[in-house]
């Protein structure tokens, strides 16, 4: 914990080697953890499995980063800076507009955290 769910429309794999490096290295700096407790997961959309705005595909606007963080409770200056790490880290490593990540922090009470069957609080 945390981990971070990155939705994409992206698989060069390249881009996700620095995305995960650079989110990392964001999210540590940020929290001040080590990155051995920090996971990343990615999902990958089809061209076009996409909408925004009542449109789809084609016609909708151009396609965002969405990045959900799970962690546990942390004060909002950190998430503030760690939403900024992770948005300079994303568009550095896809090549996104700024506007174009989007960043949730979904808190999670260690006692919701198990680890091997093994509650972390």
């Amino acid at each position: 914990m945390p981990f971070i769910e990155i939705i994409d429309c992206v698989s060069d794999e390249e881009k996700r080697e620095v995305a995960t490096r650079s989110m990392t290295e964001a999210l540590c700096g940020a929290y001040e953890i080590k990155p051995e407790i920090v996971t990343c997961y990615y999902f990958c959309l089809p061209d076009y499995s996409y909408g925004h705005a009542g449109k789809h595909g084609k016609n909708a606007e151009k396609f965002r980063v969405f990045v959900k963080v799970h962690a546990f409770p942390r004060p909002q200056a950190l998430k503030q800076k760690a939403a900024t790490a992770l948005t300079e880290a994303l568009v550095a490593a896809y090549g996104a507009a700024p506007k174009d990540v989007i960043v949730y922090f979904i808190d999670r009470d260690p006692s919701d955290a198990f680890h091997g069957g093994t509650a972390s609080a």
